[in-house]
């Protein structure tokens, strides 16, 4: 037979489980609660929120034309601040700066080695 021992040890027992599995559905429905409210917001703000995703409102539509001026806006915005076209000025430049071209020690060593050749080599006529 079970004494009064065993029957509070029950009684706590059964309690704890309880007051866990209450803890959790409670937990759960503040939970969906809380999603709820949020999504109530955001499709007041326009953005609806479903199991397959989410779908944006917009208050006007773009053409062709408003797609191309963003951009061109975009491309001449990033054209400026690129460093590759900046002169020190700050004003792009639209050409790359001339280079001058000094004479190497090899070409001028190949030149002379060829007009030194050219006096001890014979002429041939064809």
């Amino acid at each position: 037979m079970a004494n009064w021992v065993d029957l509070i040890a029950l009684l706590v027992t059964v309690t704890i489980c309880g007051g866990i599995v209450y803890g959790i559905l409670h937990a759960s429905s503040c939970l969906s609660a809380s999603v709820a409210s949020t999504k109530a917001k955001l499709q007041e703000k326009g953005y609806t929120i479903s199991h397959t995703g989410v779908s944006v409102k917009t208050s006007k539509r773009f053409c062709r034309e408003d797609y191309v001026d963003a951009t061109q806006r975009g491309v001449i915005k990033a054209m400026g601040a690129a460093s590759f076209g900046s002169s020190p000025s700050g004003s792009p430049t639209l050409s790359p700066p001339l280079m001058k071209r000094n004479p190497s020690s090899a070409s001028v060593n190949s030149l002379d080695e060829r007009k030194r050749r050219a006096i001890f080599s014979r002429n041939r006529k064809d």
